[in-house]
């Protein structure tokens, strides 16, 4: 076995022999490695700093490739984590790939392009032999990198290609980092202490002159780490150093280690500790140093520095770089970003050195870090955006106030896409307090209510009084201004007809001024109004459709495709929204706006419980919760809620659902989006159902239906309550209310003329039929569910067939129902719905046996001895009666059950599955 302490990067522990005292960590990497073929897996080393992951990691990927895999690796640094698509650019060095999968040459295509390139290159590579992504270490991941690495393993199914990664728990200098959700769960290898025999043969290894009693307290002070036992043993070797001293730290261990180096090689390791993982070449140049290859060598026989295959210069280890940096004065560390801005060529690099490099205000610098932030940000990278802006706005002179705002707001948004909702808010509320009433204090508002909708519509109308020029920019920001009022009051507050007046002055005057995105986001928004109020404006959303390529641009952006993807949602285009829904996912995702992940979430949900697929509809919520949790966005978890409570509801987890219900009512309170409490009521009516406990959850649906009635929501489908309890009123025996509810769906169905309100229409006109006993009920209420059904909202058709069962227990063609009442059941049953599929069980069974006294007991015994297959004359003895009897007894029969022959009642009498 070999003890595998060297921390050079590459040649660390290339040996396949198992490492000394990780005989159990090795056992589970050889795991893996005999799994290679076996399809997608990944492990996850865990442990503090020092501990022995590399060596571990270094191991595994040394036996990956003696088993003949494809081995990507990258070993980030916490330097790393700012450069957009490092990590990919490591992985794919000297793999042969097209342009799509490059990231540090021009653009090709969008984010979401180049990750679906290298899912397929991956997959490629994957046919030749299993393929490992072996990363050291994992948190250290830029955001770009980590984004795909997501993409391609949620998407891979059966192919062998496994993740082989380290990731820190802890270090004595800086927090943990969080490791980055890539897909899957994967298997987490805590990588614990040595024991102290293990520690005391390592340190009596590296310094054999040492005594037992100093090997052993150095041993103690090390922990069972073997990093600061070998650091601590090498540092009591040299000249004059006691064991005393020694034991102080492993860092000031290693901080004495550098101070020992030749000053060439501490400048070369001072810059590196800056710089992060560089290019000896433009190290060499912008240090000064005469000979930087000597440098180098002097620093890698120490074990501080090492050398990667592409000539690139990195620490031997992660707490080299933490002990370098620590001890390099601000002002030194300032004039160490100014020499690497001097020679580095990527202008992102540049821009970012440039900025470090200033201590005071200069805005060539500020402008030329917002550039490369506004670069970072339309390349899928947030996260590095939002440091980058910070530079920007430290380095604006306070003079210049416009652009420190609009620095600031566009900071603001990075966060909020990076994921941290709070940061943005907080600097909008900062910028609030210092701002005057104006234009500028109008811009932050603008940006602070995309945000975040509480006392958003305060805000908007305090900074409208703030904006009264008669330019261009006044006017176009007072049009924004009155475009964000409509949208909140009349979209999330419901209040439509004050909404409707405010977009439409906000559309006037995108038009007058000409400006793209105002005209897109207010004629969306105006058209979604009106569909709400039952006025479809025709031609509003293809106008907006038009401009949405200038909407894109802006990350928070009101999206037509969203608005229209939820008119098409509820007008029956279920296909249309699904396809729309998920390109808007694709372009948040492309672009890197964590804060969107969950609103889209939101909305592929609710077209996957539409569509009965409650299965899909689950994930969805349940991605959305966890990106809405970690962006602090308490709106977005309360959106959720209705997708979530209503799930919890079809499935009859009563607690779950009402306490989304409550979620949904409290959110409608705090800030008064009174739409959310029919929502809430929608999910308890749902929740009462699935007890078949008909009057309460048709009380439910009528306070609901209420709430959208005082906000002048006429569209049966924006919270589909109303088409619930028509059902349920006819359940409960509620003939008079029923008939009311009836009369105003088909009021409304008649002015949104949409495909899914005119299949209820007929549902309820099937229903109200049903209620008075009238003859047309089945073929209203199959028609309705069969309109449903070919349109997709199966959850509604399955409800429906509910009612056509209904009707053919009281009026015949039993034949036609038992093939819809079968198919809506096994639905029903495969999607775990509760109460609905007890109630349609019930009506199959009732359909089957001809309902109560429908068939005399004779007529009974006939009908079991024809599906038992028995013939007339042997029926005829079994009874004591003739033939002829017989022969009459089923003619009743035929015409009493709606049949035609032997065949189908023999069908008919089957036993009703369970």
């Amino acid at each position: 076995m070999t003890a595998c302490v060297s921390a050079r990067p590459d040649d660390l522990c290339s040996t396949t022999d198992p490492v000394s005292g990780r005989l159990v960590e090795c056992g589970h990497i050889e795991d893996i490695v005999s799994a290679l073929r076996d399809g997608p897996r990944l492990m996850v080393l865990s442990g503090e700093a020092g501990i022995g992951k590399t060596t571990l990691w270094q191991y595994g990927v040394a036996r990956c490739r003696a088993a003949g895999a494809i081995v990507l690796q990258t070993r980030p640094g916490p330097e790393d984590r700012d450069g957009a698509g490092q990590g990919l650019l490591d992985l794919f060095v000297g793999v042969e790939h097209d342009d799509a999968v490059a990231v540090d040459g021009p653009a090709v295509g969008s984010v979401f392009d180049r990750m679906r390139a290298i899912l397929v290159r991956v997959r490629e590579l994957a046919e030749t032999a299993p393929v490992v992504l072996a990363v050291d270490d994992l948190p250290f991941l830029d955001d770009l990198t980590a984004r795909t690495l997501r993409f391609v393993f949620r998407r891979l199914v059966a192919e062998p290609v496994s993740l082989l990664a380290t990731a820190c728990t802890w270090s004595p200098v800086t927090p943990p980092t969080p490791v980055p959700d890539l897909g899957r769960a994967p298997e987490l290898l805590r990588v614990p202490p040595l024991t102290a025999t293990e520690v005391r043969r390592m340190i009596r290894a590296a310094a054999p002159t040492l005594p037992i009693p100093a090997a052993d307290r150095l041993a103690e002070h090390a922990h069972g780490n073997p990093f600061f036992a070998l650091e601590l043993a090498r540092s009591v070797g040299e000249p004059g150093a006691s064991v005393v001293q020694t034991c102080v730290s492993p860092l000031a261990a290693l901080r004495d280690r550098v101070d020992k180096l030749p000053r060439d090689t501490r400048q070369l390791a001072r810059l590196l500790a800056v710089a992060g993982a560089t290019p000896l070449g433009v190290l060499g140049s912008a240090t000064g140093v005469t000979d930087p290859e000597k440098a180098l060598r002097v620093g890698m026989s120490s074990g501080v520095l090492a050398l990667d295959r592409d000539f690139v210069v990195r620490f031997a280890h992660p707490l080299v770089a933490a002990a370098v940096l620590r001890d390099i004065h601000a002002l030194d560390e300032a004039a160490l970003h100014a020499a690497l801005a001097s020679v580095v060529t990527d202008p992102d690099r540049h821009a970012y050195h440039r900025a470090r490099a200033h201590l005071d205000a200069d805005e060539e610098s500020a402008a030329l870090a917002e550039e490369s932030a506004m670069r970072l940000a339309g390349r899928g990278a947030p996260r590095t955006a939002a440091e980058t802006l910070a530079e920007s706005v430290r380095l604006t002179p306070g003079e210049n106030l416009s652009a420190r705002v609009r620095r600031t707001v566009a900071l603001m948004v990075q966060h909020a896409c990076a994921g941290d909702l709070p940061a943005g808010l907080g600097l909008a509320d900062s910028l609030l307090d210092d701002l005057q009433p104006g234009p500028l204090r109008a811009e932050v508002v603008a940006a602070r209510v995309v945000l975040d909708s509480r006392q958003a519509e305060s805000y908007v109308r305090a900074a409208l009084k703030g904006v009264t020029g008669a330019d261009r920019r006044s006017r176009l920001l007072r049009g924004r201004l009155l475009g964000l009022l409509g949208w909140l009051v009349g979209l999330h507050g419901g209040r439509v007809a004050v909404g409707l007046r405010h977009t439409h002055a906000a559309l006037e005057t995108g038009r007058q001024v000409d400006d793209p995105v105002l005209v897109a986001q207010a004629a969306s928004t105006l058209s979604t109004e009106s569909l709400l109020a039952g006025d479809r404006a025709d031609g509003l959303i293809e106008e907006a459709r038009r401009c949405e390529a200038s909407v894109v641009e802006s990350q928070l952006a009101l999206w037509p495709l969203v608005l229209h993807g939820r008119q098409q949602l509820w007008d029956g285009y279920l296909v249309q929204a699904r396809t729309n829904f998920e390109a808007m996912d694709r372009r948040a995702r492309d672009r890197g706006t964590e804060h969107q992940r969950s609103y889209r979430c939101c909305d592929l949900a609710q077209v996957a419980l539409a569509a009965g697929d409650l299965a899909v509809a689950a994930r969805y919520v349940e991605e959305g919760l966890e990106a809405a949790g970690d962006s602090g966005d308490e709106r977005a978890l309360s959106w959720l809620a209705y997708p979530a409570g209503l799930l919890a509801a079809w499935r009859g987890d009563e607690g779950t659902a009402e306490d989304y219900a409550q979620r949904l009512a409290w959110w409608a309170d705090l800030v008064d989006e009174r739409r959310r409490k029919a929502m809430a009521g929608h999910v308890r009516a749902v929740l009462a159902a699935a007890r078949q406990d008909w009057a309460a959850g048709l009380e439910h649906t009528c306070r609901s239906q209420q709430v959208l009635d005082d906000l002048g929501i006429a569209h049966p489908g924006a919270v589909p309550v109303l088409p619930l309890a028509i059902q349920l009123a006819s359940l409960a025996g509620a003939g008079g209310v029923m008939t009311d509810l009836a009369r105003r769906l088909i009021e409304q169905a008649a002015s949104v003329r949409s495909p899914w309100s005119c299949a209820h229409s007929l549902a309820a006109r099937g229903f109200s039929a049903l209620t008075e006993a009238q003859p047309d009920a089945f073929e209203l209420l199959l028609e309705a569910q069969d309109m449903l059904r070919r349109l997709g909202y199966k959850l509604d058709a399955a409800r429906v067939s509910c009612g056509v069962l209904a009707a053919a227990v009281r009026g015949g063609q039993r034949a036609r129902a038992l093939t819809v009442g079968e198919e809506s059941l096994a639905f029903l049953a495969e999607q775990r719905v509760a109460g609905w599929d007890a109630h349609g069980t019930d009506l199959l069974r009732r359909l089957c046996r001809g309902g109560e006294g429908e068939l005399t007991e004779t007529e009974h015994q006939v009908a079991e001895l024809v599906s038992a297959g028995h013939r007339n004359r042997e029926i005829a003895g079994r009874l004591f009666v003739s033939e002829s009897t017989v022969e009459a007894h089923l003619t009743r029969i035929y015409r009493k059950l709606g049949l035609r022959n032997r065949a189908e009642l023999t069908r008919l009498m089957l036993p009703v599955p369970t």
